[in-house]
């Protein structure tokens, strides 16, 4: 199984990583350039629609800040915190100087386009009625049959009012001393609510309630004319609407007495100035007539506010970032270009994808061939990959689990000539006594029977251990745990050897303190030095002496069984602990046991969170320690 099975071309990883990266990298690749050519024309518009509204934000808020404020002293930080969206903003007076700048101040001023802000002048005033009617008189007042509920319009037939303030040139946040208290505003705007609610009741139309920037609220309605002195019969009180309140008398006399004047000087008709600042007139209104109140109107109103607005300003607003003709030329020298670098990216992704790939598999084959060769039973092949990534990881685990398999099965197959030699042995011994008195050689007598139960407890003793060995490794050897007086736990597995001991012509010593105690399971602690004093008993000569003793060190307790044997060779001592491990490989029975005891005493130490060990030099006895938590 050296050679490695040919794979199919069309199943090839490699063929199939080259095609999947070639149809990445030519989807990418072309889409990127179409998108980079489909969006720059768009994004070309589109920054220059952002620059539009951009300039067009700007100046807003600067008109925001002149209607609010009297001078432009303090326009500095809404200049830098406008000029973040990548602009230079820069505000210069009538008079040439800065106002301010969001660039250093070493930067001369731009010389390029510029805006006035001004907020006396942000439109032109609209012609009230058509140029082709001009020198006609307005109509006059509706029929009396023609209003709602009998009587809302008959008004205008005494009074006409002229347009509201949203017509003159002046931007309508700019309120000055005309802004109504708090108080003043409340009230207003809960009047406007119950006159839209009377007339929408009465004109049967729909109303809406409008709060203008000083605070005063107007009611607005598509069936309402202009509002003017109405009846008392009317149910909807429209005059409450255009009472001034005591914030903006002075300022409305102010303004009313210089547009009498204006008027006066232009022989013009007599008005009377409402608070939202429209009027009435008694006389018909012609437009020439209108145009020159309006004219008077917004001359009055400068006057009166221009203590409370900043003046006139230009404004230069520039773009601080790169313009994107600069780095864009799509002529057909740079579209030759832009062809060129997509084939070479192209062709770069290929032969990348193509070096990977064999880089990739070539690892990879080799792995696959050296899992096909333990797969069929050659437990010794090794996949010789020697590379420090993520296959070469894999290939070093492969390595080390095949080891381990043939570790394992190595160690199985000796352990199953091990039990098979443990359990032949009394069998066989069992076999031959009972055919020889079958035959009529042995005499079935109390020493047959002594015998045969010798034997039998062997068998037994071998099954037991294995049994514990299977609980061990499948993790179900059970731990009953339990504070443990060391002293009374030595002295009672002297005396259970004491006989064996005796027999032997060996004394069994039990050294601890009576306090010493010990956390674990007191039969299973029994059993595992039970197997060290046997094993110690066995290999100690006649005259000899086996001391088991127990003392603290630190959080742990050291529990010992030391004889005077003829101890363990230095190469032996690494393999004492192994299953079926003995120092005479012959098996007798005068060397030894299962080989099984000491395997046992190693499982019983670690599940007991513990730990054994072994110190001896030949010919001058060994000690078996066992290290186990001590209590408190």
């Amino acid at each position: 199984m050296g050679e490695r099975a040919a794979v199919p071309l069309r199943r090839s990883l490699v063929l199939r990583l080259f095609a999947l990266v070639t149809a990445v990298a030519v989807v990418a690749v072309g889409l990127t350039a179409w998108l980079t050519v489909r969006t720059t024309a768009v994004g070309l518009r589109q920054e220059q629609g952002e620059a539009v509204r951009a300039g067009a934000r700007v100046e807003d808020a600067l008109h925001d800040y002149a209607a609010t404020h009297p001078s432009w002293s303090q326009v500095g930080p809404l200049v830098d915190r406008l000029a973040r969206a990548g602009s230079r903003i820069t505000l210069v007076g009538a008079d040439g100087r800065v106002l301010a700048d969001s660039a250093d101040g070493e930067v001369p001023v731009p010389d390029g386009p510029s805006t006035v802000i001004d907020v006396f002048d942000v439109a032109p005033v609209p012609d009230p009625v058509p140029d082709q009617a001009a020198q006609e008189e307005s109509p006059g007042p509706a029929p009396v049959d023609q209003c709602p509920s009998g009587g809302v319009c008959e008004v205008v037939a005494a009074s006409t009012v002229g347009p509201p303030p949203g017509a003159s040139p002046i931007d309508p946040r700019v309120v000055g001393p005309f802004a109504l208290t708090a108080a003043e505003a409340a009230e207003s705007h809960a009047l406007a609510r119950r006159v839209a609610s009377c007339l929408t009741d009465e004109l049967e139309t729909g109303t809406q309630v409008v709060d203008r920037p000083s605070g005063r609220s107007s009611v607005t309605s598509d069936g309402l004319p202009s509002a003017g002195p109405q009846p008392s019969t009317s149910p909807c009180d429209l005059r409450a609407l255009q009472t001034p309140y005591e914030s903006e008398r002075a300022p409305l006399a102010r303004t009313q007495q210089l547009v009498t004047r204006c008027l006066a000087r232009a022989s013009g008709p007599v008005v009377t100035l409402m608070p939202d600042l429209g009027w009435s007139q008694a006389q018909p209104r012609t437009p020439s007539s209108d145009r020159l109140v309006t004219a008077c109107l917004t001359a009055a109103r400068r006057q009166v506010l221009a203590p409370y607005a900043a003046p006139a300003a230009r404004l230069f607003v520039s773009s601080t970032r790169q313009e994107p003709t600069s780095f864009l030329d799509l002529s057909t020298g740079n579209r030759l270009r832009i062809g060129g670098v997509v084939l070479l990216v192209l062709v770069l992704s290929l032969g990348f994808a193509a070096l990977a790939g064999r880089q990739l598999v070539r690892p990879l084959a080799v792995l696959a061939t050296a899992a096909g060769r333990v797969r069929e039973g050659d437990l010794g092949a090794r996949a010789q990959v020697r590379s420090q990534d993520e296959i070469g990881r894999v290939a070093a685990a492969f390595n080390t689990m095949a080891e381990r398999r043939e570790e394992a099965e190595r160690l199985r197959k000796a352990m199953v000539g091990d039990v098979a030699h443990e359990l032949r042995n009394p069998i066989s011994t069992m076999r031959g006594t009972l055919e020889a008195a079958q035959d009529g050689l042995v005499p079935t007598d109390r020493s047959l029977v002594d015998s045969l139960m010798e034997e039998t407890l062997l068998l037994q003793h071998v099954v037991e251990d294995l049994r514990d060995l299977a609980a061990a490794d499948a993790g179900d050897l059970r731990i009953v745990r339990a504070p443990v007086l060391v002293a009374e736990l030595l002295r009672q597995v002297a005396g259970v050897h004491l006989a064996d001991a005796a027999a032997a012509g060996v004394r069994v010593l039990a050294d601890a303190p009576d306090d010493l105690e010990v956390v674990g399971d007191v039969m299973r602690l029994r059993q595992l030095l039970g197997n060290l004093v046997t094993n110690a008993v066995r290999h100690t000569p006649p005259g000899g002496t086996v001391t088991l003793s127990g003392r603290r060190e630190g959080d742990e307790v050291e529990l010992a069984v030391t004889d005077d044997g003829e101890g363990i060779a230095a190469g032996d001592l690494p393999h004492v602990f192994e299953r079926f491990w003995r120092a005479d490989p012959s098996r007798t029975r005068a060397s030894g046991g299962s080989g099984l005891g000491l395997a046992i005493v190693r499982q019983l130490a670690e599940a007991h969170g513990g730990t054994v060990s072994v110190a001896s030099k030949p010919g001058d006895g060994a000690r078996f320690a066992v290290r186990l938590p001590a209590v408190g």
